[in-house]
């Protein structure tokens, strides 16, 4: 009896002694640029100290089959517990290993905790594999093999000594029932430990401590956060529920206009051919014409002076499927899921390409990468796009990246089929997404030495050569060119300053452009359909999120950015960047107006989602 709970208790404590000895250290070796302030020894006891609750609450679940094993290792001592537990150590070491390797390794990219929405993106490995190099993937592979071998180290050592001393005399009658009333307290001891006393379960905040971000998340088990966000998958009906709902609609409705009539008139034609350029973390920080470093984009800054310059423009959310609902159905990303995965509720969103087809647009996709990857094709469809051109159509002598076609031969393809459609009378719009600037910024192009920079600088280049041969075609007369950031780059360090984070560009270029402007207006990338539909003389009231900016009922400026379970809300007074795991403002950026008003738009979103099937 002994036995059997020394080797379960010393199963936990070693589960424990993982987390606190080998993860942690692990998440803030190779994160140690996202921390704001100098890491002491104080502040790691701290976090193993707040992060103690979830890293038992993983043991606890981890205890689950040594528990059983043990049982029958009680019940019938001839058989051998270190050879029954062997599968077992294995299936454990390896799930621990690569869950802690990936949490720290996509923490950089991330500045999140890793959650349920991996598995989108390991639905496409071959996408997943081609952010990184050839040898980035080999020291990950080395480095979960040697850190499973450690996890498996320990509890096989522990099987072993437990097989070891156990006593294989004859059972008395009392042990058949003190074993199973053992069993059961060992699962009720765990059961406590996983939900908690308190009267309403654990979730990841109890290990949330310290106005830090950072070492929150460093406290927080990135198994237990992975755990949690799999039993919240009710995605949208009931979520941020945070006020009844005539006092939501009440605090956001001066935020929404529907209606308004733009004062300023930026066309010189109500039926512009319209393209679309979605450029891939293309964050305010490479732009000089909003601030950003002259040197790494000085064809876009230059197309800017030339154009429509948004230069307050704040991006919905983190990632590219948050954007492309963003930019075309004027939908904010959602801080736990995104709507591009839920392809029923696609076809009910309101879409400026659809509207546009209808009216009698010819509509086009292009991306020079896999259409499959994150539901892209099944969004642009839903979203009115007749036809979609992705790597298959490119030849395959043309310059490739990991991730598809280089943004050169997307361009080159892309002015082709311009000159294809700009034969016919039917007016066209084609919506283009770019893709060498993202990991691992490998491009067929040196300039400036910092990989990511240089990356936007090929980027730039390829888009330079590629307008300046549009302005001598037959197309550019008649032609609108908006170019806009999908969202900025993560790099390690700016999930501490998400207002920076979330700045990008928006622009309107092209011939059908009556002449250069900037607008300092506070927006965000949603607006883009309601200012894009006012130009053209049509309604965007069914865009119930965006707004048209130029009109004059757009008194209220704000802008809502969304990153996994938190919001950053920014009005004239400022940003308020919100944790919603913790329930508190982070980096002293607290404000009861702006929380409240990015509260209630979270939950009228949420609600809006729920309602379109």
């Amino acid at each position: 009896m002994t036995e059997y709970i020394l080797f379960v208790a010393a199963f936990w404590c070693w589960c424990v002694l993982f987390f606190i000895l080998i993860q942690k250290p692990l998440f803030l070796f190779l994160n140690r640029e996202s921390c704001p302030e100098k890491i002491t020894f104080s502040s790691y006891l701290q976090v193993i100290r707040h992060g103690f609750v979830t890293d038992a609450i993983v043991a606890s679940y981890l205890c689950a089959v040594p528990l059983i094993l043990g049982l029958i290792h009680f019940l019938f001592p001839s058989s051998n517990l270190s050879a029954m537990m062997l599968p077992y150590n294995i299936l454990a070491a390896l799930t621990v290993a690569v869950i802690s390797l990936g949490d720290a390794v996509l923490y950089s990219f991330w500045g999140s905790k890793i959650e349920s929405s991996i598995f989108i993106y390991l639905k496409h490995p071959k996408s997943v594999i081609a952010s990184v190099s050839t040898g980035y993937v080999l020291t990950a592979l080395v480095s979960w093999l040697f850190l499973s071998g450690i996890f498996f180290a320990g509890g096989d050592l522990i099987s072993e000594t437990a097989e070891l001393h156990s006593s294989e005399a004859p059972l008395r009658w009392w042990s058949y029932i003190a074993g199973p009333l053992l069993f059961i307290a060992g699962v009720g001891v765990c059961f406590i430990i996983i939900r908690g006393l308190r009267i309403r379960p654990n979730n990841p905040s109890v290990a949330y401590f310290s106005p830090v971000t950072f070492l929150n998340h460093w406290a927080l088990n990135p198994a237990y956060n992975l755990i949690y966000s799999l039993s919240t998958r009710n995605e949208y009906r009931g979520h941020f529920r945070a006020f009844d709902d005539e006092e939501a609609e009440r605090i956001t409705a001066p935020l929404f206009p529907v209606t308004g009539t733009p004062r300023l008139k930026l066309l010189n034609t109500a039926t512009p051919n319209i393209l679309t350029i979605i450029w891939e973390s293309f964050g305010a920080e490479f732009c000089g014409a909003i601030g950003g470093r002259e040197e790494v984009t000085p064809c876009f800054n230059r197309l800017c002076e030339e154009g429509v310059l948004f230069t307050n423009c704040v991006s919905s959310s983190f990632r590219t499927d948050r954007a492309q609902p963003a930019i075309f159905c004027g939908l904010p990303g959602q801080p736990t899921t995104s709507i591009i995965r839920h392809s029923r509720k696609l076809p009910n969103l309101p879409a400026w390409t659809r509207d546009l087809r209808e009216k009698g647009y010819d509509t086009t996709a292009v991306h020079a990468s896999d259409l499959t990857v994150m539901h892209m094709s099944e969004f642009f469809l839903a979203a009115g796009h007749n036809e979609l051109v992705d790597q298959n159509a490119f030849p395959r002598s043309a310059s490739k990246c990991k991730w598809g076609f280089h943004d050169h031969e997307m361009f080159r393809m892309l002015y082709d089929i311009i000159e294809k459609k700009s034969a016919d009378k039917t007016p066209w719009l084609i919506s283009a997404l770019t893709l060498s600037s993202h990991e691992p910024f490998v491009v067929p192009y040196r300039r400036l030495k910092d990989d990511a920079d240089n990356s936007m600088a090929y980027t730039d280049a390829s888009l330079g050569e590629f307008m300046d041969k549009l302005k001598g075609s037959r197309a550019w007369d008649n032609l609108l060119v908006i170019i806009v950031a999908d969202h900025s780059l993560n790099r390690p360090g700016t999930p501490e300053s998400r207002a920076k984070y979330a700045h990008i560009p928006l622009l309107l270029t092209g011939g059908a452009v009556k002449g250069p402007m900037k607008i300092d207006t506070l927006m965000n990338q949603t607006d883009m359909a309601a200012i894009l539909l006012g130009q053209l003389g049509l309604p965007h009231d069914k865009y119930v999120f965006s707004r048209d900016v130029l009109a004059e009922t757009y008194t209220t400026p704000s802008a809502m950015h969304t990153y996994i379970n938190g919001f950053l809300f920014t009005d004239e007074s400022g940003h308020t960047d919100y944790d919603n795991v913790s329930g508190q403002p982070v980096n002293n950026t607290g404000d009861e107006t702006r929380e409240r008003r990015g509260k209630a738009i979270l939950q009228i979103l949420y609600d809006y989602i729920d309602k379109l099937g």
